[in-house]
């Protein structure tokens, strides 16, 4: 059964490589730039996306936290549980 699986999977990696190169054959160039005013707007784009992050989290810093550590109390306390019902199963 792994025999077949590896088969495969090399089979579909040699077709994504062909396919590929095959393609980059049938490409032709653009004949195009980018503006430099479009860089900056882009760059402009990925600064505010990366600071409305940065606000979010820094709004929610403390719901974030208390989100987790509830989330590792929740886990410490069914452990406890199965701990306590395999005691008295015994």
């Amino acid at each position: 059964m792994k025999k077949n699986k590896s088969t495969a999977i090399l089979k579909a990696i040699g077709t994504m490589y062909f396919l590929f190169f095959f393609s980059m054959l049938l490409t032709t160039p653009a004949l195009a730039y980018i503006d430099p005013a479009t860089t900056a707007m882009l760059t402009q784009i990925i600064a505010g996306v990366f600071i409305t992050l940065g606000v979010v989290f820094g709004v929610f810093r403390r719901k974030i936290i208390l989100f987790f550590k509830n989330m590792g109390v929740k886990r410490t306390q069914r452990k406890i549980e199965r701990q306590a019902e395999k005691q008295n199963k015994k």
